[in-house]
Parts: structure tokens; sequence; C-alpha cells
């Protein structure tokens, strides 16, 4: 205790305190010092490692579970276009025998007014 008595015999040869006195301000002040949590640069630089490297931890879980669901989300989509294209070919092979139909009906339609036309045309004659 080196500084304890280097404090008291500074209190008491230029304070002027009285020896008792000197040596209770110096007691209360070693206990403060001893007691109150200095952060000090090292500490400091300790504590900012530490939070680097959690943060570090949670930034790479946090792209872990982005570059997962990233790709989760692609598989689904790539699933659902190629679902959705099945149905549209689909559609357009229906619509498409949906078309020939109505222009064989047509063609049908067409022959058997002008077959009705030409009787009726020569009827009259």
């Amino acid at each position: 205790m080196p500084l304890h008595a280097e404090a008291v015999s500074i209190l008491i040869e230029k304070g002027r305190f009285e020896p008792e006195v000197a040596l209770s301000i110096a007691e209360a002040i070693e206990v403060s010092v001893v007691h109150a949590q200095f952060v000090t640069v090292p500490i400091l630089d300790a504590r900012l490692q530490t939070l680097k490297a959690e943060t570090s931890v949670s930034l790479m879980s946090l792209e872990t579970k982005l570059s997962t669901s990233i790709q989760e989300l692609k598989t689904d989509l790539k699933t659902e276009a190629e679902r959705t294209r099945t149905e549209l070919k689909t559609e357009m092979e229906k619509t498409k025998a949906e078309v020939v139909r109505w222009v064989f009906l047509a063609m049908l339609g067409s022959m058997a007014l002008s077959a009705g036309a030409t009787t009726v045309l020569k009827a009259f004659r």
C-alpha cells in the first residue's frame, strides 16, 4: 500500500490534516478507487472486440438464414412458374381446338348456305 502511505503523507504535509483525518481520507479514496469501475483503453478495446465478434457471428447467421430463404423462394418461384406455364399451355391447346371446331362449323355452315342458295336459284330458273 505505498499509494496509501504517500496519500496520507501528502494530506498531512501539504493539506495540514491531522494524521487520523488524513488516514481516513486516504482510506476512503482508496476504497472508492478499488470499487470504481474505470474503463481503460485496453478494457474498452476488449469490449469492442467482443462486440465485433458477436456482431460478426450474428451477421453470418443472418446471412445463412437469408441465403436459405432466397434459395427456397427461388425454388418455389420456379415450381410456380412451371405450373403456370403448363396450365397456360393447356389452356392455349384448348382454345386452339375450340377455334378449329368453330372454323370447321363455319365452313360447314357456309357450304350448307351456299348449297341451299344454289338449289333455290336453280329452282327459280
